[in-house]
């Protein structure tokens, strides 16, 4: 089933019972925990230097799609929506995806997917603006994150060794997997696959 396909099937629900899209979006919250992505104060000091820039001058977010009886989210409304998000600390996934759902009325599990993947997006292209910022020279990079559930991903963490690879070519690598394992790759250069939740990280 598509997202849209899930976010569509689970609005139609009519019977005031909990769907199984809100049901994930509770298991998101309370059992799921990540913290390392989904809170700000655990963010390092680039990503939190950088988010908000990123969103008003670096923008490459679609829209989550709206079944047809709704109107589609403006990409202007879409940003500010983000820029009020990570605009002030603390923010964390949870609260977004809350709020998310409230603002463009979306289901609560269609919303949590969508702005789990849509923060993390924002988080790596902080991390990458913070990165290019700072002096690079010897210092070896990692792609970070759960355990992959996506071949390119896989690929890339098969391409990394454990002492990590210079930024230059972590980000070759990326775009390298687009080519070879996403049929229909993201038009963002910073994610690899759509609902990706890797990225670059500086081996320490």
């Amino acid at each position: 089933m598509t997202p849209l396909a899930f976010h569509i099937a689970a609005r139609l629900v009519s019977d005031g019972s909990e769907t199984a899209a809100d049901q994930k979006a509770r298991f998101g919250r309370y059992v799921n925990e990540q913290p390392e992505f989904a809170r700000s104060q655990y963010m390092p000091d680039l990503v939190r230097d950088n988010i908000v820039d990123v969103v008003r001058l670096e923008f490459a977010l679609s829209p989550p799609a709206t079944p047809d009886d709704h109107d589609p989210i403006r990409k202007r409304d879409y940003r500010d929506f983000w820029l009020d998000a990570v605009g002030s600390e603390p923010w964390d996934i949870y609260s977004i995806a809350e709020d998310m759902a409230d603002r463009f009325d979306l289901n609560p599990g269609w919303a949590f997917k969508t702005a789990r993947q849509h923060l993390n997006q924002l988080v790596l292209q902080a991390r990458m603006r913070g990165y290019r910022e700072q002096p690079l020279a010897g210092r070896r990079f990692r792609w970070g994150g759960p355990e992959p559930d996506h071949p390119a991903c896989e690929w890339i963490q098969q391409q990394v060794p454990p002492e990590g690879l210079p930024y230059h070519k972590l980000v070759d690598l990326m775009q390298e997997a687009k080519r070879r394992f996403v049929k229909d790759p993201p038009s963002s250069t910073h994610v690899v696959h759509d609902w990706c939740r890797h990225e670059i990280r500086e081996v320490k």
